[in-house]
């Protein structure tokens, strides 16, 4: 096995180097071979060693020798996945929950960093019990040690649930729960104050009226929110001022669904995508730097004020990513007037089909002066019908007029059309952007 690779260049490790070194020099160089170097690794160095490799091969090192058998109790870190320890044979459930057991009996005295529970497949029929104890036990042992950052990941079961010592993990700073289906409640996590992000996913949470009030009175602490395919009622954000990065990833709503953001002064990045909700309510958004609003078309009319709430999300951003059906509202001028973009410098554009590619970013660009750097791509897939021709376009706001962006430099555009579009955006492009011309080599990228 080669382990000097995973030795990390700090001071357990040059302790270990000088120790080595120093009985080289004992023993002579005819004596190298009778001489053990793991008798003096520090048990940090090998706990960080194993907490490198994945969590078979670390149990196997514990067979290289008898010095490394308290490894992986030390390791700082232990990724626990069922379905990559024993792919070929999903049976040996008793013998991870062994090995799981033995490697987190550490103790106070060799703290947990990072802990990941990846339990897909080990949830059985007949094993479903037992596994539950199992988890219920790994969580208990892991507050002990003051786990910092925790990923559990539970397959969709009657019995796979979150157990009561989930809460006794008091030091978290990074929560990650991914429940599959979960049926129950989550519960409060009024009590891990200490935690700075938190990324739900598959969780109901439509039910859970007061979770995100009761989750940002407690986490006073928390920066970074990730919903994704979560089930929602209600998001609401008032009078959270450490939290700065919002991430909502194709969760579904109910039909009463509603999005409220107010007093949230640190909030620099918001990222939608997939459905939207039946109604925003956003006031004081003036400090987002980047948004990104990958929004999905409705499957039902959406409501007028709705559209103009979620517009201004979009009013003071230097960064900027819309979906197609984005593109299509913006470009509507009812919508567009009441939306301004003067400082976005970054902007990218998402479009549906390629004969599209000139004509429907033109009222972008009429309303983006100051856009720096510009990016156009088609949505990669070949299943999509075309809904109009290169000659039976639906935008007519091409001419050239107004479209004037003085500060552009860079452009990368994918999967353009260079029969017509692609030309016709190259020309707006050369004609109307100035700085393109004196930028050394870096205006056009993945034009073919």
């Amino acid at each position: 096995m080669r382990t000097k690779h995973l030795i990390p260049n700090h001071a357990a490790g040059l302790t270990y180097a000088n120790a080595y070194a120093a009985r080289r020099d004992h023993y002579g160089d005819d004596g190298d071979a009778a001489v053990d170097p793991f008798e003096v690794f520090p048990d940090v160095v090998l706990g960080l060693i194993v907490s490198k490799l994945p969590f078979r091969s670390a149990v196997a090192a514990s067979a290289v020798s008898r010095r490394w058998r308290a490894a992986l109790p030390s390791a700082p870190a232990l990724d626990l996945d069922f379905a990559a320890a024993f792919p070929a044979a999903p049976r040996r459930r008793t013998a991870f929950a062994a090995a799981a057991t033995a490697a987190l009996a550490g103790g106070s005295q060799h703290p947990l960093r990072r802990l990941r529970l990846a339990l897909e497949g080990f949830f059985d029929q007949f094993f479903a019990a037992s596994a539950a104890g199992h988890v219920d036990s790994w969580l208990t042992a892991a507050a002990a040690r003051g786990v910092q950052q925790l990923e559990v990941h539970l397959p969709r079961s009657r019995l796979a649930v979150l157990p009561p010592s989930f809460l006794a993990c008091t030091d978290l700073a990074s929560l990650v729960l991914r429940l599959d289906r979960y049926a129950l409640p989550l519960p409060s996590l009024g009590h891990l104050t200490p935690l700075s992000r938190l990324h739900l996913a598959s969780v109901p949470l439509a039910g859970c009226h007061d979770f995100f009030q009761d989750l940002f009175s407690h986490c006073t602490q928390l920066s970074c929110l990730i919903l994704e395919q979560c089930h929602i009622g209600a998001i609401r954000l008032a009078g959270t001022p450490q939290l700065c990065s919002l991430d909502i990833t194709n969760c579904s709503w109910t039909q009463q669904s509603c999005i409220t953001i107010s007093e949230v002064p640190a909030l620099r990045t918001v990222r939608y995508s997939g459905e939207m909700a039946n109604r925003h309510i956003i006031t004081d958004a003036d400090s987002l730097d980047e948004v990104v609003l990958a929004i999905e078309k409705p499957h039902v009319k959406f409501q007028e004020p709705n559209l103009r709430e979620l517009l201004a999300l979009v009013g003071n951003v230097r960064s900027l990513v819309l979906s197609p059906w984005c593109i299509e509202q913006f470009a509507r001028p009812e919508e567009w007037s009441k939306v301004r973009l003067d400082k976005v410098r970054r902007l990218a554009c998402i479009i549906e089909r390629r004969e599209e590619g000139a004509l429907s970013i033109a009222p972008l660009l009429t309303s983006c002066p100051s856009v720096q750097e510009l990016s156009v791509s088609v949505v990669p897939s070949q299943s999509k019908r075309r809904r109009c021709s290169d000659d039976e376009v639906r935008y007519h706001v091409m001419g050239g007029r107004g479209v004037i962006v003085r500060n552009l430099r860079e452009i990368r555009m994918e999967y353009i059309d260079e029969s017509k579009s692609g030309l016709e955006l190259v020309k707006l492009l050369l004609k109307n952007a100035q700085m393109l011309e004196t930028d050394d080599n870096r205006a056009f990228h993945g034009w073919p």
